[in-house]
């Protein structure tokens, strides 16, 4: 038995109960390492060094790429000042409402209620739509870009080869309905992970609360508001928190479809960021806008986990 020492010269046995909680916490410990050692070299390693370039007129060549000065809260004055921020603030809370909470949120609970409908009644098509949503999400992103590209082409798109079908003119989706190509491209791309996490949850809730519920006469909305929706409530919070935080991060698509343009009209913070540090060569204000954005996540992450809570 170990003993553990209470006085000068006095030793007092630990008890077994002690010694079983020392065990589990360190076991916990040993596991917990690897994730917050991941945890330290991806995330908070390069969140202190944006914050860091943030206070510097780093740049990407010249002098100041050299030999970088401690500038303070200049770069943030001047992002406050800068009237194109304002632009993209507005672009990226239509993107990420339009393409995570009506788009990906909304579309992957209908699919999920479709396919575990159509599992529960054994329907051989159920294998066939599951798939072809998860086509979407497997397919890298650069390719579901490039895609889309295809699509939303004014002279040889499938789009606009269906309208000349129905005898209406070509659309130049890019030029006049930016902001919604690329919301439509997002949805298509993501509302995969958003149907899978639905499904597993429905996987979860027994048929014999659906059985019981439709011999006390329960017709299919009420069985869905009484007992799906209360089942699925935890699940889709935490749901809406990571598909926003990802669309808020969303880079590469919109870099292939438009590049931020025409203009500024499907301009993110995240895009934004970018073109600052690498086109402008101002990595130091490309880190302070990725700290604001970082500070936003933040945010409303809290704001998640208080509502959370307070529902709990």
């Amino acid at each position: 038995m170990t003993e553990t020492a209470v006085g000068a010269g006095t030793l007092r046995p630990r008890s077994p109960a002690a010694t079983g909680v020392l065990r589990r916490n360190g076991a916990y410990l040993v596991g917990l390492t690897p994730a917050a050692v991941l945890l330290a070299l991806f995330f908070v390693g390069p969140s202190l060094w944006a914050l860091y370039t943030s206070l510097t007129n780093k740049a990407l060549v010249g002098l100041d790429a050299a030999r970088p000065r401690f500038v303070g809260l200049e770069n943030y004055q001047r992002l406050a000042s800068d009237p194109d921020f304002a632009t993209v603030v507005i672009n990226s809370v239509v993107f990420v409402v339009g393409s995570a909470i009506v788009g990906q949120f909304v579309l992957g609970l209908l699919l999920a209620l479709l396919l575990d409908h159509a599992e529960r009644r054994r329907y051989r098509l159920a294998v066939i739509a599951y798939a072809a949503v998860l086509l979407a999400w497997v397919n890298p992103t650069v390719i579901a870009g490039f895609l889309w590209v295809a699509m939303y082409d004014f002279f040889y798109g499938s789009l606009n080869t269906g309208l000349g079908l129905l005898g209406l003119g070509p659309v130049d989706w890019l030029g006049r309905f930016p902001m919604l190509a690329v919301i439509i491209a997002n949805i298509w791309r993501g509302t995969a992970f958003t149907m899978l996490i639905f499904l597993g949850a429905l996987k979860t809730i027994p048929s014999d609360i659906y059985e019981a519920a439709r011999v006390d006469g329960a017709n299919t909305w009420r069985r869905f508001w009484d007992h799906t929706l209360p089942s699925l409530r935890p699940i889709a919070a935490l749901a809406l928190l990571s598909i926003t935080m990802s669309t808020f991060g969303t880079f590469i698509l919109i870099q292939t479809l438009t590049n931020g343009g025409p203009g500024t009209a499907t301009e993110t913070i995240a895009l934004y960021a970018f073109h600052e540090a690498f086109r402008s060569y101002a990595i130091g204000y490309g880190s302070t806008i990725a700290v604001v954005m970082l500070a936003l996540n933040a945010a409303f992450a809290i704001v998640y986990l208080r509502w959370s809570r307070a529902r709990a």
